[in-house]
């Protein structure tokens, strides 16, 4: 029968079978091994007993429980069991069969062992049936289990989907949030980037005609954002104007207050948890812009700079402002002014979201005549990334008359040429070339500038303003379009000129522009109440994800490699530690884990990785390791995409952001300790647990590629147990690491056994300081060959199990121990029984 079948993959079992219909197809199937128990299988080999065990334990060892359940009666001997007549039928007996047994069911230790018994005579058919009333349970069949299908499987979308701007985050929580940065850079997936639109403003969007012209046709390039009074916030906006469901959950702003750059902060922070906003441009109700939105677009993706102005102003206004007491952390000399009005990209945004070091500096101590929203951008951004800052804003504003605020404008200032002067009468320096294009933006323009400016706008987006102010064409265009409602708006502002009151004013403009039909051809529909909006709290954004998931590996590693840069949590959490198993079918010891975990829901989280094939199972409900089986690859021993597995589990496990400890098992692995010893032996720990250690001779550095060089040098390399635990950030090193695992993936084949280089090397040349460069699993090499000693019923004993938990000797924070495994393997599930017998009996090891 050799080479297809070797005498280590010979098996002999009951021929008597239940299988499931994946492992029916595998056995009808068979076309390599039957042929060979068809030619050599012959008495006295019998191949009802050996053909179908032999098969399974070689094809697909994890799909069987290797037992039947058909019970037979061996214990007379010989070739055959033993027959049952009429007079050996009694309600004992029936009751008796097989139930001094105990098995292993869905993860749970059963009495249920048997469904179906032999050999009985046919005589006795009529008297069976007068025990159908033997069955104590239900004879109503159980509900089928639910579908795997119906578990919702997500993918990356629904994960950095941008976030509905009604939530209920506080601004801890919102700061916290939007400070997420993966650490792998590469995205994977396609995304436009937008421009972030942030406007900070008392009430309604002044001049949202002009706005609304401006986005028409560009939708997919720009997010809007709004930071308004509160009070306002409860205002209907017509549904469909692009302003709709755009205000973000807001706070009261006072002129000049430190309160004004909190809202900016908020207005960013909102704006971040859309990943695909590159770029942000904080802009109030009096904002126009100056040029086309393909103009404007261009112009901010294409810079290498931010727009922070910041100058050093002598004086009272300037420098007068400081406070000597905000020293050590800004000096004298630091202290900068600057325009409100800024744009930055995404990683300056990132920084003033999670900055708390000079901000809290501002809030302490920029009082009175301090206005912190002219010094704490210029100051902070001069302070920390005065390099990649332009020093100037891209926002025009008028300040020649002197005052506490800049000039306004009416309809009587906007003219083409005023226009055309805002947009070319400065010189500067963009991408270090000088430029005439030196704002985009421009303010303070009143709401009774708006029909003007209109007049002055582009009729459609493949217009833009440059060509718009140049051609006659176009103006005597424009204003025989506007002859024809001449005399409405005339009477309409003319109306709206013996009013004062501001709100009174605005809605009567509004109402005009309304006629235009180029921006309103259709009647609005009754807006939606707010309540509907779903409101979404912090514990949506960070809850626990399925392991049910579409992600690649690609997407799952850069999802979970996000880190927030506010490293303070603003929420409480209960930390976990992820076990992590890596297997080839079932966990086989899982009655033993299970009592393990009993009682300690909230402390742990379960991932299980095995083969693809062994995904599809059905798990029982109540079983720990149900719904936890990760979306998995196949793997194959000593090859790197057992690396590649062991990187997903840790990817899926600090998906949960509660997770701090993350140990990697096997089915073959048991705990040497309760839970809570090992959950305080870890989470008290101040080193990671990966073992490293240089081995000369062909086992170690013999496994060495000099290809590697210079990446990783010979005198780098190391060699450890597979088997580890180490902390967060060690974890998001791991998963986010390309440079040294493109390596091994490259060069490490053959007998480079990865699992067993990997790690050892990449956290020894980069995290040597952070690991105690030892392994908490237990295991016997002593018997040499290419795998571990395992461990069957006849090695457990208590003596056995203590000698695996004290043994050693070791160092632990610091101190010499006795405790240096947490865990051992390798056992086998004939060993189980044993195993739930003695753990209670042994101090510390009771797992209930």
């Amino acid at each position: 029968m050799y080479p297809n079948i070797t005498l280590s993959d010979w098996r002999k079992g009951s021929q008597w079978f239940e299988v499931h219909r994946e492992l029916a197809i595998k056995i009808v199937s068979d076309v390599m091994y039957y042929p060979v128990f068809k030619n050599y299988c012959v008495p006295p080999c019998y191949m009802d007993e050996h053909y179908l065990p032999t098969l399974v334990n070689k094809v697909c060892p994890g799909l069987t429980l290797n037992r039947s359940i058909t019970w037979a009666d061996w214990s007379a001997g010989g070739s055959h069991p033993m027959t049952f007549l009429k007079k050996d039928v009694t309600e004992e007996f029936l009751k008796s069969v097989g139930s001094e047994l105990n098995c292993s069911y869905n993860g749970k230790m059963s009495s249920i062992c048997f469904l179906f018994g032999r050999k009985f005579h046919p005589i006795i058919n009529g008297q069976i049936l007068n025990y159908s009333s033997l069955n104590s349970h239900p004879l109503s069949p159980p509900p089928p289990p639910s579908p795997r299908s119906i578990i919702p499987r997500l993918g990356l979308n629904e994960y950095i989907k941008p976030i509905n701007v009604e939530h209920d985050m506080s601004d801890e929580e919102l700061f916290w949030r939007s400070s997420m940065v993966p650490k792998v850079k590469e995205f994977p997936f396609k995304r436009v980037p937008k421009v972030a639109f942030m406007f900070l403003t008392r009430g309604p969007i002044l001049l949202s005609p002009l706005w609304e012209l401006f986005f028409k046709g560009n939708e997919g390039f720009y997010s809007i954002y709004i930071h308004s009074d509160p009070s306002y916030n409860q205002s209907h906006v017509d549904e469909s104007s692009i302003f709709h469901g755009r205000r973000i959950p807001s706070k009261e702003v006072e002129w000049g207050k430190i309160n004004m750059v909190e809202a900016e902060k908020r207005l960013l922070a909102n704006a971040l948890l859309d990943i695909s906003n590159q770029r942000f441009v904080l802009l109030s109700e009096a904002c126009i812009p100056l040029f086309n939105f393909s103009t404007i677009y261009t112009h901010l993706m294409n810079s290498t700079k931010n727009f922070v102005e910041t100058y050093d102003q002598p004086g009272p206004v300037g420098r007068g402002r400081y406070h000597p007491r905000m020293s050590p952390t800004i000096k004298l000399p630091q202290w900068r002014k600057g325009s409100q009005w800024f744009e930055m990209d995404r990683d300056l945004a990132l920084e003033v979201v999670s900055d708390q070091t000079y901000f809290s500096v501002f809030k302490k101590h920029c009082k009175g005549s301090c206005y912190a929203d002219e010094h704490f951008l210029p100051t902070l951004v001069s302070i920390k990334f005065e390099k990649r800052n332009s020093g100037r804003t891209l926002t025009w504003v008028d300040w020649s008359k002197g005052g506490p605020h800049p000039t306004r404008y009416y309809r009587s200032d906007i003219s083409v040429e005023f226009l055309k002067k805002l947009r070319s009468e400065s010189s500067c320096e963009y991408n270090g070339e000088k430029t005439s294009v030196c704002h985009l933006f421009a303010r303070k323009f009143t709401p009774h500038a708006l029909s003007r400016l209109l007049i002055f706008a582009p009729k459609n987006k493949k217009q833009n303003f440059r060509n718009l102010f140049t051609t006659p064409l176009n103006m005597i265009y424009f204003l025989s379009f506007f002859f024809f409602f001449a005399c409405g708006i005339t009477c309409g502002i003319i109306f709206t000129s013996y009013f004062n009151d501001f709100s009174v004013n605005l809605q009567v403009i509004n109402g005009q522009i309304l006629n235009y039909s180029s921006f309103n051809p259709q009647p609005s529909l009754p807006p939606s109440p707010r309540s509907i909006i779903p409101r979404l709290g912090l514990n949506e954004c960070i809850k626990p994800i399925n392991v049910e998931h579409d992600m690649s590996d690609e997407e799952l590693l850069w999802r979970s490699s996000m880190v927030p840069k506010v490293k303070e949590l603003p929420f409480k959490i209960q930390p976990k530690v992820a076990f992590m198993f890596l297997t080839k079918g079932p966990v086989l010891l899982s009655p033993l884990w299970e009592l393990f975990f009993k009682g300690h829901e909230g402390f742990y989280s379960i991932y299980v990785h095995s083969h693809p094939s062994y995904n599809k199972s059905n798990i029982d409900e109540s079983f720990i390791f149900h719904g936890r089986r990760i979306p998995s690859k196949e793997v194959d021993w000593g090859k790197v995409n057992m690396v590649e597995a062991e990187k997903r589990l840790l990817a899926n496990a600090l998906l949960d952001i509660s997770n701090q400890r993350f140990v990697l098992l096997s089915e073959a692995c048991i705990p040497l300790f309760n839970f809570s010893t090992i959950y305080t032996h870890l989470m008290n720990s101040n080193e990671n647990f990966v073992e490293a250690y240089d081995q000369p001779g062909p086992l170690g550095r013999g496994r060495y590629h000099p290809q590697m060089s210079p990446t990783i040098k010979l005198s780098q390399w190391r060699k450890g147990s597979q088997w580890f635990e180490m902390d967060r950030d060690l974890a998001l090193e791991v998963v986010s690491d390309k440079t040294y695992f493109s390596i091994f993936q490259k060069y490490c084949k053959g007998s480079c056994y990865a699992d067993e280089h990997y790690l050892p090397t990449f956290v020894n040349m980069k995290f040597k300081n952070r690991n105690s460069g030892r392994t908490l699993t237990w295991v016997d090499w002593s018997k040499g060959g290419a795998h571990p000693a395992r461990f069957n019923r006849q090695d457990i004993t208590t003596e056995f199990l203590k000698k695996l938990r004290s043994e050693s000797s070791c160092e632990y924070n610091g101190k010499k121990t006795s405790i240096c495994h947490l865990f051992a393997r390798k056992f086998t599930s004939h060993a189980l029984s044993r195993l739930l017998m003695f753990a209670p009996k042994i101090k510390g090891l009771k797992l209930r």
